[in-house]
């Protein structure tokens, strides 16, 4: 058996393990739970990753327990759960197709099918980069097993950014079945990595991560509807437990942690809730590489499936980013917190366990930023160079991104993030820029005219704040707490350019009068785009809905 010959002494490391864990190899030392956790802090998890990540949050017991005996339970409850989900509303005798019975089968089943045809239109903008996740068939497993879990938990029931927790699950299941072949399986893992199962052990990841992800998915005392759609608010209802949470880590521990960075987000108003609510629910999938989330995930893992230490996860994020921070104004601090992270995930998981226990863990910073030759007591070497290169301008970043080439609107299935940086980044620098340049022209030159109004126009069309700085999940998220009657409700959003007419100076140039800024008085309807339910096809047993095309003929 092998030996780390990289061992750390035990007052500077939290593991003094002597064992070398192998891929595929169920030996006990190194696939115990104490073994994992550790290894899972180190961000040093062997395959199969999901085996182990299933074990930490406690679906499966460790090999040394009858694992087999557990698996087999596990997928003979979701075949059970399946066909009592999947019953044929024609084989019930006597029901109407029409009943509006809440016993009826009927309609049941035309709620089972709106509620797939709402987690369809998700799903399919699942990663829309990775070819893995625009097969049909996966697309499909991932439908199923939403409407499935959602079935039976019906408070959350399904809400929007599951799809993107079940991805990475069902990625990394798929994943370590492929590696597996190219090696020699003992009989335990033989039966784990069977292809068949796939959906089967998706669904034990998915309900064991959720039960510490389900309290922020909760929508105070608004109970989805069987189509899993929320009701319209017309009264008072209860804040979302993702808000209260996030208000506890501003008061509890950002304050505690970092005053000065908590006073500059107060400051400029910036609520913990229109970032925070995206990263807990999506476990911080999008605000860090898919190649760096595995090991974040398997870090989170390793404290159980409760996620007890996510509040440490947040404000380590937060402190990574902290100058940055400091030096934005408003605009500028929220469009950074709404896009990825410029920090590596193993700069926030070295931060957060400082956080956690700072005589333990020694404060990161200055060890992965002054020196990349002193070992890290609990990053790998590789973490430490992500982290040590991650300090670079925010504005830097977003120039880069703002010269890209695009199109109008959003891509498809693209993060907004990156819209919203490039928009901050214009409200930010183009009005000073047109203030600076109608100065340095008091005459322009009658050529330079219409330029000169159309960027004006702009400047002024980027000041209007009819609308917050976020992104549409952020917005639907928030309306959770509001009051209104209309929340839920679809309405245009008008976009007004000047609201008096405004008084005009005409300007002399070369004999002739001039408008060097003309401000049109114009009010612009922007629609959203509704995507109608089609009937089911022939193919599958699941709603063919593909608003964005990007499913594979």
């Amino acid at each position: 058996m092998a030996t780390n010959s990289n061992n750390s002494s035990p007052g500077h490391s939290p593991t003094s393990t002597t064992l070398e864990a192998v891929d595929y190899n169920l030996q006990f030392p190194t696939w115990s739970m104490e073994y994992l956790k550790k290894a899972a802090m180190q961000q040093r998890l062997v395959r199969p990753r999901s085996l182990a990540w299933a074990i930490m949050l406690n679906a499966i017991p460790p090999p040394s327990g009858d694992i087999l005996l557990s698996i087999r339970g596990h997928r003979n409850f979701y075949n059970d759960l399946g066909n009592k989900l999947s019953m044929d509303p024609r084989a019930v005798i006597g029901d109407d197709p029409l009943s509006q019975n809440d016993e009826s089968a009927w309609k049941q089943h035309f709620c089972d099918n709106e509620l797939k045809a709402l987690i369809l239109q998700d799903v399919v903008r699942t990663f829309p980069d990775e070819t893995y996740f625009r097969d049909k068939e996966v697309q499909d497993t991932m439908v199923r097993v939403l409407f499935f879990w959602s079935r039976a938990h019906p408070s959350p029931g399904y809400r929007q950014g599951m799809h993107e927790v079940l991805a990475p699950l069902l990625f990394e299941l798929y994943c370590d079945r492929q590696q597996a072949k190219q090696h020699t399986l003992s009989h335990t893992l033989l039966n784990y990595l069977e292809e068949e199962y796939l959906e089967h052990d998706s669904y034990m990841l998915f309900s064991a991560v959720m039960k510490g992800l389900e309290q922020f998915y909760s929508t105070g005392d608004v109970i989805p509807s069987s189509c899993g759609r929320l009701p319209l608010s017309r009264s008072l209802h209860n804040q979302n437990e993702a808000v209260r949470y996030l208000e506890r880590v501003r008061e509890e521990y950002l304050t505690s942690a970092d005053p000065e960075l908590a006073k500059h987000l107060m400051e400029c108003n910036i609520s913990m809730e229109l970032f925070g609510i995206r990263w807990l629910r999506l476990l911080f999938g999008r605000e860090f590489p898919r190649t760096e989330i595995p090991n974040l995930w398997s870090f989170i893992f390793s404290d159980g499936p409760m996620l007890p230490n996510l509040h440490h996860i947040v404000v380590a994020m937060l402190m990574s980013i902290r100058t940055a921070l400091l030096e934005c104004d408003t605009g500028g601090a929220l469009s950074l917190l709404m896009r990825p992270s410029s920090a590596s995930a193993g700069h926030v998981c070295a931060l957060s366990l400082h956080l956690r226990d700072p005589v333990r863990y020694p404060s990161p910073p200055a060890q992965l930023n002054n020196s990349l030759n002193n070992d890290n007591p609990y990053l790998s070497h590789d973490s430490a160079i992500d982290a040590a290169n991650s300090e670079y301008s925010y504005y830097q970043k977003a120039e880069e991104e703002a010269e890209t080439d695009g199109s109008e609107g959003l891509a498809e299935g693209g993060d907004v993030a990156h819209s919203l940086a490039a928009l901050a980044l214009l409200r930010a620098r183009l009005p000073s820029a047109v203030a600076a340049l109608q100065a340095a022209l008091p005459r322009p030159p009658p050529d330079a005219i219409p330029a000169l109004e159309q960027i004006a126009q702009l400047s002024a069309l980027l000041q209007c704040r009819n609308h917050a700085l976020i992104d549409v999940e952020t917005a639907l998220e928030a309306a959770e707490n509001q009051t209104s009657f209309s929340v839920g409700r679809r309405q245009l959003v008008p976009v007004m350019l000047g609201r008096n007419k405004p008084k005009v100076n005409l300007v002399k140039v070369n004999q002739v009068k001039v408008n060097p800024v003309k401000v049109i008085n114009k009010v612009k309807e922007v629609p959203l785009q509704v995507f109608h339910q089609v009937e089911c096809d022939s193919t599958s047993d699941l709603p063919f809905q593909d608003p964005l095309r990007l499913r594979t003929e």
